[in-house]
């Protein structure tokens, strides 16, 4: 007997756990039922159609194609969240796959808003689906292939996002509230530090543990960044920067302004991109500070690969 999968897909909140099999405290989650491909990106993390079953193309420009063009056959609304996403089942090239739509433009200006814990003020804030759309562009000038492939497309007379459905995974909250624990700790709070100096880049001020998602190998996903960026050129969490992989590091110090505006500048205004790079430098200085305080060594790391160990999702 086939069992439910556990889905989770992008939006403000988004924790929809449906019918996660094996995921009581006591047990241990299944193993994953596809062998990792030679040289996948994402640590052996399949995109599926809505059997549960690999789709042949894996690759973000085959991905991004397919969400462009297939056609939309199907709509729920997802009941979580304020920003009114979608859940949509696509058609085309005879495959079957999900996606999650979202159309959220609320401008606001002098708000007062709760960032890591701590309140803090902006001048302009915004909500946007082209927000989550630079924050995949940017995950990729980056290196670090943790935003699931999303795009702009216009359904029903209206523009938004649309974004590969994450299958086989489960939210961060979801897992703590389960109490399952990573096989491999350090592991574990390396990715974490991946987000915090991505977070930070990217000013993301809504990031909690439902816009986590964990799947089978334990690697992080980042979903639901339509309320990042803007002009801000604060860094919100500085000091939850404690650490910083070695090629994220590289790619912080190289970013260049010129391959960033032209990704990002079809969703981030001139002022917005100015501010990353702010940001960045930011960065940099603290990332710089904390490796003359107490060595390369203990700040630096390499992010060793997915041992294939069995996870949330299933």
């Amino acid at each position: 007997m086939m069992q439910p999968r556990c889905r989770l897909a992008l939006g403000t909140a988004f924790t929809i756990a449906v019918g996660c099999a094996g995921l009581a405290r006591s047990q241990e989650p299944p193993a994953p039922a596809v062998a990792t491909p030679p040289g996948a990106r994402y640590e052996g993390y399949l995109f599926r159609d809505i059997d549960g079953a690999p789709l042949p193309f894996q690759t973000d420009r085959a991905i991004e194609e397919y969400l462009a063009t297939a056609e939309i056959v199907s709509s729920t609304a997802i009941p979580v969240g304020v920003t009114a996403p979608r859940r949509l089942v696509l058609e085309g090239d005879g495959l079957r796959a999900e996606a999650a739509f979202k159309t959220v433009d609320q401008k606001e200006r002098n708000v007062s808003d709760q960032v890591g814990g701590r309140g803090r003020f902006f001048l302009a804030w915004r909500d946007w689906y082209g927000y989550d759309i630079a924050a995949y562009r940017l995950d990729r000038l980056l290196g670090l292939d943790r935003v699931p492939p999303v795009i702009e497309r216009q359904w029903k007379r209206s523009e938004g996002s649309l974004q590969i459905w994450l299958t086989d995974v489960m939210s961060e909250r979801d897992r703590k509230e389960q109490g399952l624990q990573p096989p491999d700790v350090l592991r574990w709070n390396r990715q974490k530090y991946l987000l915090r100096v991505f977070d930070n880049l990217v000013a993301n001020r809504d990031a909690n543990l439902g816009n986590r998602l964990v799947d089978r190998s334990w690697r992080i996903w980042y979903i639901d960044c339509s309320r990042c960026f803007g002009s801000s050129t604060e860094l919100l969490v500085p000091e939850a920067i404690t650490h910083c992989e070695r090629g994220l590091w590289e790619a912080l110090q190289n970013l260049d302004r010129e391959r960033v505006a032209e990704s990002l500048g079809p969703f981030l205004s001139e002022l917005e991109i100015d501010a990353i790079f702010v940001r960045r430098d930011k960065l940099v200085e603290h990332i710089r500070g904390l490796i003359e305080k107490r060595g390369e060594e203990k700040i630096l790391f390499d992010l060793a690969p997915v041992a294939g160990e069995s996870a949330p999702g299933g």
